[in-house]
């Protein structure tokens, strides 16, 4: 939609063998909002946070979007919609978490599929995080705050978790595999970290390989030694003729408690490459390092500034390869807060969103302007972007908003696609009060901040190796405290994106495309389900 957005149409006439072109025009506001996807969920309730996290399939036909605070009671896959008409007991499990499955291959997207926890619990929060492959036939999904911790070691696929729940561990972790077979999902495995942890947060983050045989798994509070929070960690598994097992447990190499190693993954398309965010690590270094020097030169004069660490796997051996801090260290900034990798792990995307420097757009990696940061603009967020030649890492660009204020939360996301030639960046606080896609630049002048964190997405396009912003997104019923921008989500060839805005308050139902979201026809936003939440896709 995006790219469509850009360009100039024209109707062309014929009669009789001759042609005569129409003048062109661009789409209007209006038409832009009217090709917005707006989704729902199927049962909207008032603090579900709908859009908390979302993911693409590499082709973009099947979208997941959780709700990790929805409530029904019910397990399982259902597909007959019985969840609409509420809890079947009765009962309610507060803060349980669901996902919703949505397919695409006719041009039009429904949903297909409802997905709740084998063992749905109070508190669980199933759909911290997830993750789809490629073609959209194996989705992962975290429940960071599930407590089983009776048999339930390691990966279980007799569905012994159902009866075995004895909620030990609380807010041990788990994640929940789904497989689709001949159009039907089903519930393939359970997985509970090899020594479930009470406060563990196993799943809060969860990245697939594209072929769905590799599964990176974090828990970014998780400790051995009793404290709490723990400085994380990240779980390898791979799937060998349909067999999952444990393959690699990943700790930083210079692990300090609250660091938060896991909070962020990504994984390239073979799974070969992963980078793990710990955004509050307080290392006061700059740059890419590769020598180990961060393990005796720690020391924690930057809190919370934040690492992301790279590691390669080699013979089905990992080992860590780089270890990565911005050009411009500073204290809270929380970079690796989140992450992303191109399909190949040569090109990786690390945000910061409590950045604080107060230029706007893209510039190339330059000491003399990154290195000296004014600080002027409290929380405005900023991107890095880092390559990988003859496997040396380097950071290339550094990415800032073209409206660039004070608490925007600029970086809260990233995305990118497959041959990291499109990167999506939210920014989940952003206050303009435009709605729609934006090209030409105009929100530097129309940011008026009328709608209080109602959030934003930036799209940056490389070309020629150079980077630059071509769209400015903002939602298609823009209102305040919506968070718009704090999940995303690209396709891999970077044509469809999804965005989730977990606040959204609308109390509709299902996938509206008529654009009666935005008040100008229909029943219009409602603004009566707080925090129910909305995923809007272009």
């Amino acid at each position: 939609m995006v790219d469509a957005i850009s360009a100039d149409y024209f109707v062309l006439a014929s009669f009789k063998g001759e042609f005569e072109p129409s003048s062109e025009a661009n789409l209007s506001a209006d038409d832009v909002n009217k090709m917005i996807g707006y989704f729902k969920a199927s049962n909207t309730s008032a603090g579900d946070f709908f859009g908390h996290s979302v993911a693409l399939s590499g082709d973009g036909h099947t979208l997941a979007i959780a709700a990790y605070f929805e409530n029904n009671s019910a397990s399982g896959v259902i597909t007959d919609k019985s969840e609409v008409n509420g809890d079947k007991d009765g009962l309610t499990t507060n803060n349980s978490g669901a996902v919703y499955l949505f397919s695409n291959s006719s041009g039009k997207w429904v949903q297909t599929t409802y997905v709740k926890a084998s063992n749905p619990g109070a508190g669980d929060n199933f759909g911290e995080s997830v993750a789809l492959n490629n073609d959209g036939t194996i989705l992962a999904v975290g429940a960071v705050y599930e407590q089983n911790s009776a048999s339930a070691v390691g990966v279980i696929t007799d569905g012994s978790e159902t009866s075995d729940d004895n909620g030990g561990e609380a807010f041990s972790g788990a994640v929940y595999l789904f497989n689709k077979n001949n159009d039907v999902w089903a519930q393939s495995a359970y997985i509970k970290a090899s020594t479930p942890l009470e406060n563990g947060t196993f799943g809060v983050s969860v990245k697939l390989s594209g072929d769905g045989t590799i599964l990176a798994v974090g828990a970014d509070e998780q400790s051995l030694s009793g404290t709490s929070p723990g400085p994380g960690a990240v779980y390898l598994f791979s799937n060998s003729d349909d067999v999952w097992t444990q393959t690699a447990y990943l700790k930083a190499s210079n692990p300090g408690n609250g660091d938060r190693f896991g909070y962020s993954i990504a994984l390239s398309d073979d799974g070969a490459t992963l980078a793990v965010g710990a955004y509050q690590e307080d290392n006061n270094v700059t740059g890419v390092n590769t020598d180990g020097s961060e393990i005796a030169g720690d020391v924690a004069h930057t809190v919370n500034a934040g690492a992301v660490y790279l590691f390669n796997k080699s013979s089905d051996v990992w080992s860590q390869t780089a270890y990565v801090k911005a050009s411009n260290t500073g204290s809270s900034d929380n970079f690796g807060y989140s992450v992303a990798l191109s399909g190949d792990g040569a090109t990786l995307a690390v945000g910061a969103y409590n950045e604080d420097y107060s230029v706007t757009g893209v510039t190339t990696n330059s000491p003399t302007v990154h290195n000296i940061d004014d600080g002027a603009t409290e929380r405005a967020g900023a991107v890095y972007l880092f390559n990988k030649n003859n496997d040396v890492w380097s950071q290339t660009f550094y990415v800032k908003a073209s409206n660039t204020e004070e608490e925007d939360g600029f970086g809260y996301s990233v995305a990118l696609s497959f041959d990291g030639a499109r990167l999506a960046v939210g920014a989940y606080a952003e206050d303009n009060s435009v709605t729609g896609v934006i090209t030409d630049d105009s929100e530097v002048a129309r940011d008026v901040i009328l709608e209080s964190d109602a959030g934003a997405v930036y799209l940056f396009d490389k070309s020629s190796d150079v980077w630059s912003q071509t769209a400015y997104v903002k939602a298609s019923n823009t209102e305040e405290e919506d968070g718009f921008g704090s999940s995303l989500a690209l396709s891999g060839d970077g044509a469809t994106l999804a965005v989730g805005a977990p606040q959204e308050d609308n109390a509709a139902t299902g996938i509206i495309t008529d654009g009666s979201e935005n008040g100008v026809t229909g029943t219009g936003d409602t603004g009566t389900s707080n925090n129910a939440g909305a995923v809007y896709v272009y």
